[in-house]
C-alpha cells in the first residue's frame, strides 16, 4: 500500500495482531491497531485501504496531528493535505504526541526509524535536524543506533530518531522512550 507521507507501513507503524478485523471492511491481515488511533470512539484495527480510502473520518479519528497554519497553500491545499496526513496515514511510530513535521510550508514523508547508515556524515544528521534548539548535537549522534534499522522491533531504542524526506532533503526529528 503506497502513502503519500508515509513510505513502509508494513516495517514502521504499529501493526494489530495477525488476528484482528478491520473496524469497516471486517478484512484481516495488514490492519493498524487501533490502540495508536485518537477520537471520540474507539475501534480495535482499521487495515490500510480503509486508512487510505479516509474511513476514520466519519468516525473523527485521527492518526496523526499536523499544524495545518504552517502548510503554505502554494504548495497544495493545507485542508486537503492536513486531512490526508490526518485521517488517510499511518501514525508516526513516536512515543510522545508529535506534530507531523512542516519546513519550509510542506510536510516531509516518513521512510522510518533512522540509524547512523542513514546518514552520510554527522553533519548531515545534525543539518537535517527539525526544530532542535540544543547548539550541542553531539549527544544526539552518540545516540543515534550504529546498526541498520530495518523495521518496528530493530528500532526500538531508548530514543529513537525519524527520519523523514522531500526531494531528497532530510529532515529529523527524535523522541525519548
Amino acid at each position: 500500500m503506497d502513502f503519500a507521507y508515509f513510505a513502509d507501513p508494513i516495517a514502521f507503524a504499529y501493526i494489530a495482531e495477525r488476528d484482528a478485523v478491520c473496524h469497516f471492511c471486517k478484512s484481516s491481515g495488514e490492519c493498524l491497531d487501533g490502540d495508536n488511533l485518537a477520537g471520540l470512539e474507539t475501534i480495535t484495527a482499521v487495515c490500510l485501504s480503509c486508512l487510505k480510502a479516509g474511513r476514520l473520518v466519519d468516525l473523527d479519528i485521527s492518526t496523526n496531528q499536523i499544524p495545518t497554519s504552517a502548510l503554505d497553500p502554494k504548495f497544495g491545499d493545507p485542508v486537503s493535505i492536513s486531512n490526508e496526513i490526518v485521517y488517510c496515514t499511518p501514525s508516526l511510530p513516536t512515543w510522545q504526541d508529535t506534530f507531523w513535521p512542516i519546513k519550509n510550508g510542506r510536510p516531509y514523508r516518513f521512510l522510518k526509524i533512522a540509524s547512523k547508515r542513514d546518514y552520510a556524515s554527522k553533519e548531515e544528521f545534525t543539518g537535517s535536524l527539525h526544530e532542535c534548539d540544543d547548539d550541542d548535537t553531539d549527544w544526539l549522534w552518540d545516540m543515534l543506533p550504529d546498526h541498520a534499522i530495518r523495521n518496528m522491533k530493530e528500532g526500538q531504542c531508548d530514543m529513537s530518531f525519524y527520519l523523514f524526506d522531500f526531494e531528497g532533503d532530510k529532515l529529523t526529528i527524535w523522541d525519548a522512550n
